[in-house]
């Protein structure tokens, strides 16, 4: 009788110590995708920002200077707008339950600004340009508080 109980005993320690390994692992695993998922999302806009603010630098520059920029670079400036852009566009729509607060609403600021209107050229390319460095800044600062590995002791 006593050999049944102690197996019993046993049994049940090995049952219960498996159940709370299994949980342990499985949510250590659901955090650590979701971490990454998360890296990645502001890895791309942070990158897309950065052209972003490339893209407006080099315009913005060319007009202060009054001088042409040549077609090759022209072109690239263009790609670059183009896959930039639409990134950016796609994270500020649908980055909601990726990204902070404070990022979502300068993404959503920096969306907003397309559709201002600007008496010339020179003022869409100040403002866009300041818009981006700001909203890269923001970024930037978020991603580095909000993808802190916390230390816990599990």
């Amino acid at each position: 009788m006593e050999l049944g109980i102690e197996l019993i005993k046993l049994a049940s320690v090995g049952i219960i110590s498996g159940l709370f390994s299994a949980f342990i692992a499985n949510k250590s695993h659901r955090d650590k995708k979701w971490w990454e998922l998360r890296v990645s999302a502001y890895q791309t806009v942070i990158e897309s920002l950065s052209d972003l603010v490339y893209y407006f630098d080099k315009k913005y520059t060319a007009e202060i200077e009054h001088r042409d920029l040549n077609d090759e670079f022209e072109k690239e400036l263009s790609k670059l707008w183009d896959e930039s852009f639409h990134k950016v566009r796609k994270a500020a729509d649908g980055g909601v339950f990726l990204f902070s607060e404070e990022v979502n609403e300068a993404l959503q600021v920096f969306m907003k600004l397309g559709n201002d209107h600007h008496n010339t050229y020179f003022e869409y390319l100040d403002s866009n340009l300041f818009s981006a460095k700001t909203c890269l800044e923001s970024v930037v600062k978020s991603a580095n508080s909000d993808l802190r590995l916390s230390g816990t002791w599990l």
